[in-house]
């Protein structure tokens, strides 16, 4: 896992009495990234239709509500500001810098396309879980107590999760042999990999492909028919595509034809060699 494929959350999100929506709405803009950075600010400037789009909201209705609530909470601001052409813009909403109090979340947990009531579960994973080994064991009763929801409400939102694979489950044994409250572990989120597809197969007898090949072809000629008499690293050096002017089927005027042949004897030596005499 990436560093900046994660984002911070703060701890106390679970105290207030937020819903679901209003806690995926904030996951969303915490997890956004901007350059506009200014004395533990940030500054977000995004439309409130793309907001429902990563949500998965049907109208901004649902997203202008969240947003409210959670500016009355204190956990950001939002302001709007008129552009060029005196026209109202886009949101820019003011998100405090964390320096503590905060846990990790991994940016693709919106790719799954979760209810809002799957990544209120899954931020509060996120939140018991170890630093390091991502490791959390919180019995039934005590999500219930947190999250105020009712106990097979949590069993199924839990058996969701370990279906789409974001956490694992664990049965530990105690020493008197029974079974202690159940382990999970986050799964960490790979990058996804890009598939390329097959280059289709291009026709031999195109003519910039059949040029390319009659010049790889003239230029092992050459090589087999090195003189021994010839530095090898003077005969290997500059390019070899000029042998394909040799070969030419167009018109050459007897000035080009004579330059070409002074270029073959003094430039490239080949004065010793068979390509001389078919210019002549």
């Amino acid at each position: 896992m990436r560093k900046y494929d994660l984002f911070k959350m703060p701890n106390n999100i679970f105290e207030a009495p937020l819903t679901a929506t209003e806690l995926r709405v904030m996951a969303v803009i915490y997890s956004l990234r901007s350059r506009s950075i200014c004395k533990g600010k940030k500054y977000i400037k995004i439309n409130q239709k793309a907001i429902a789009s990563i949500c998965g909201f049907k109208s901004t209705a649902t997203v202008s509500k969240a947003v409210d609530s959670l500016c009355r909470y204190g956990y950001l601001r939002i302001e709007r500001f008129y552009d060029d052409y005196k026209k109202l813009g886009s949101y820019v909403y003011t998100v405090p810098v964390l320096r503590r109090d905060y846990f990790f979340v991994n940016r693709r947990i919106f790719k799954f396309n979760l209810s809002s009531a799957q990544t209120r579960m899954y931020l509060f994973f996120c939140k018991c879980s170890e630093s390091h080994s991502k490791r959390f064991w919180n019995s039934y009763n005590d999500i219930c107590r947190s999250l105020n929801l009712k106990r097979s409400a949590v069993i199924k939102t839990i058996s969701e999760l370990l279906a789409f694979g974001l956490i694992k489950k664990y049965k530990i044994r105690k020493k008197d042999g029974s079974f202690s409250d159940n382990h999970y572990r986050i799964i960490a989120l790979k990058p996804p990999k890009y598939k390329f597809g097959q280059r289709k197969r291009r026709c031999l007898f195109a003519p910039h492909i059949f040029f390319k090949q009659f010049v790889k072809l003239s230029y092992k000629i050459m090589i087999n028919h090195k003189p021994k008499n010839v530095n090898t690293l003077f005969w290997l050096r500059g390019s070899p595509k000029i042998l394909g002017s040799l070969y030419s089927t167009h018109f050459n005027t007897h000035r080009k034809r004579k330059n070409i042949k002074l270029y073959i004897k003094y430039r490239c030596n080949l004065r010793l060699c068979d390509f001389g005499k078919q210019l002549r």
